[in-house]
């Protein structure tokens, strides 16, 4: 599912991560490459820690992202990593909501 379309990806904002039924923690946003193509998921913990999943070991239901085995969702310092190498798909939706400022 590497062509999906933003509001496909959407869809998976604050969905439960889950392994074998056990909630890791939720979707906070999907990070995209240059081209738009989803590279990983920003998971808040339900320690409140962030974490970093990586695309390829995600595994996407209708109500819940699963993971092959917990040690797939990776810790904070690879979360960063993603982030500065990559777009943020709840930012990109937050700019385009921005309300236009009126010259005059």
């Amino acid at each position: 599912m590497t062509d999906a379309a933003p509001e496909s990806l959407e869809r998976l904002l604050d969905l439960p991560v889950r392994h074998h039924g056990i909630t890791l923690g939720h979707v906070t946003d999907v990070l995209l490459d240059a081209d738009g193509a989803p590279i990983g998921l920003a998971v808040r913990s339900i320690a409140d820690e962030p974490g970093f999943l990586p695309w390829p070991s995600a595994e996407l239901g209708p109500d819940q992202v699963q993971v092959p085995y917990p040690l797939a969702l990776l810790a904070e310092a690879e979360l960063e990593f993603y982030r500065g190498t990559s777009r943020s798909l709840v930012e990109d939706r937050g700019a385009g909501d921005e309300p236009a400022i009126a010259n005059g």
